[in-house]
């Protein structure tokens, strides 16, 4: 093995010199092939964008050629803007990997530069000429480590002003390590970019892979370094309404239905609320499905979760027009609170919608007007409010269902008369015929439903409704129905709270 890979890097290296020894009729004189260098190889043939690695890594050089990296150098020279400060991310070099040094495009000739041009694979797992003299599996490994202010990784190029795809990802959830810390081996797929990664693409190898120390979901967790059939070199695409294929919504759908096994709530449902397949589903739940025309999860939304949740846009500075900063939307907040000059502050932070962006929900042009949109998610939230709190309110905020009065709605009173309707509730009676479901259970009470819907739409979701709007409103109203159906002694609502719920029930066509 390690015989081929010389022969591949010498034979090219003596196709080059033999092209330039040829001599013409009026000279003698033998054109000398630049000097390339000893420990990065770069390509082997820069016309075809051929690397050296690609001749034996065929199907990596393949997909690598579809991606930007590919043709960085040109685009660099196209821009208008080409200087020597932006070589480093623009070319195939020892500075942005695990061992910095200026090997590569910074350790040859003028003549030589071409075969460094562009992020080549060298450029993210380091020098490969010890791996062509000995090739093994272990050398060279890359990083998934991204970070602001790391000397190697994905952070070195995609960051600053221009290009704070790092800055604004480390701010966000996916850029914190949450439960995959815990050693929990069911949170690790979705809470750590290990386990992510190891989920995309089992051959995936680089120096984190064995480690004790999670990493969070990193830049490599949802773009394929090597290069993908999908845009912006997404492992999977982010434009198929359905959650096996959609990338979001690999980890944004977990317990979107009630488990009659289990007392834990709803945990990231956001693409199945989206798709309208989220929640109990009430008996005779039905709703007119012809409005889910203009639901975000439909068609009249075709970049589904992007196209709010990842904006990029331009900031400038108000009195001179000057640049400012060019937003990524790797916060992956649809509605970023923003500073006085208009730029994402912490994308974790609460402010009134007053100070928030909300250009992304009009760029589909559902809204006609950022200030629509923001005028209809106060009046969507008011709404959905008003009905999850008819159903269940969490006065004392321990996340359960307690009997009334502790807490209030028709589920805290059900639980006060029929304790065995929420029979895997942490608050659970112990005694007589309320011990629990057995394992294996599948029957979902109505109480149970019904708190697992409230649950949904106030906390587990995230977003008051505004993934769906029309299924959200519809399943709440049907749960509220299903409730006085269900259990008879629940008091009925005042007249005027019922002749709202009755219009609402008939704009978005559930049965009363």
């Amino acid at each position: 093995m390690g015989m081929r890979h010389s022969i591949l890097r010498f034979s090219s290296v003596a196709a080059f010199a033999a092209l330039y020894a040829c001599t013409s009729d009026n000279t003698s004189t033998t054109i000398t092939p630049p000097t390339l260098d000893a420990t990065f190889v770069g390509y082997s043939n820069p016309a075809t964008s051929q690397t050296t690695c690609g001749n034996c890594h065929v199907d990596r050089q393949r997909d690598w050629q579809q991606t930007k990296h590919s043709h960085a150098w040109e685009d660099l020279q196209a821009s208008g803007h080409a200087a020597d400060y932006c070589n480093k991310c623009h070319t195939t070099n020892g500075a942005t990997n695990l061992a910095p040094d200026t090997a590569g495009f910074f350790a040859v000739g003028a003549d030589a530069k071409k075969f460094y041009y562009d992020v080549q694979c060298e450029a993210c797992h380091g020098a490969g000429g010890g791996h062509i003299t000995a090739p093994d599996a272990s050398q060279p490994l890359s990083t998934i480590i991204a970070d602001t202010g790391q000397a190697w990784g994905c952070g070195t190029c995609h960051t600053g002003t221009h290009d704070p795809f790092v800055e604004q990802w480390k701010a966000s959830l996916h850029g914190k390590v949450e439960s995959a810390a815990n050693g929990n081996a069911s949170c690790i797929g979705c809470h750590s970019g290990q386990g992510f990664i190891a989920r995309m693409d089992s051959r995936a190898n680089y120096v984190e892979k064995n480690s004790s120390t999670w990493q969070p979901i990193v830049c490599a967790a949802c773009h394929d370094p090597h290069g993908s059939p999908n845009s912006k070199q997404l492992r999977m695409p982010i434009n198929t309404a359905d959650l096996a294929t959609n990338l979001c919504m690999q980890c944004h759908y977990r317990r979107s239905v009630p488990d009659p096994t289990s007392s834990r709530g709803p945990h990231a449902p956001q693409g199945p609320m989206l798709l309208g397949e989220a929640g109990w589903v009430p008996p005779n739940f039905a709703y007119d499905a012809t409005q889910a025309a203009s639901s975000h999860g439909s068609s009249a939304n075709p970049n589904l979760c992007v196209t709010c949740h990842v904006e990029r846009y331009d900031v400038t500075d108000a009195a001179t027009g000057a640049f400012v900063l060019h937003s990524t939307g790797h916060s992956f907040r649809a509605i970023p609170c923003l500073n006085a000059n208009g730029v994402p502050i912490d994308t974790l932070a609460v402010c009134p919608d007053a100070q928030r962006r909300f250009n992304a929900c009009a760029s589909g042009g559902c809204h006609t007007a950022a200030s629509q949109a923001a005028s209809f998610r106060q009046v969507l939230k008011g709404r959905l409010t008003f009905e999850t709190g008819i159903i269940w309110k969490d006065v004392n905020g321990n996340g359960v269902v307690d009997a009334f009065p502790t807490d209030s709605g028709l589920v805290a009173r059900v639980k006060l008369t029929s304790p065995c309707d929420f029979s895997t509730s942490a608050t659970a009676p112990t005694s007589g015929a309320c011990l629990g479901q057995p394992a294996g259970a599948t029957v979902v009470t109505v109480g149970e439903g019904s708190f697992f819907n409230a649950d949904m739409v106030q906390r587990g979701d995230g977003s008051w409704g505004v993934h769906n709007p029309i299924y959200a409103e519809a399943i709440l109203l049907g749960t509220i129905t299903a409730l006085h159906v269900q259990y008879p002694y629940l008091p009925s609502p005042p007249a005027a709270v019922q002749a709202q719920l009755n219009a609402r029930m008939q704009a978005v066509g559930v049965r009363p």
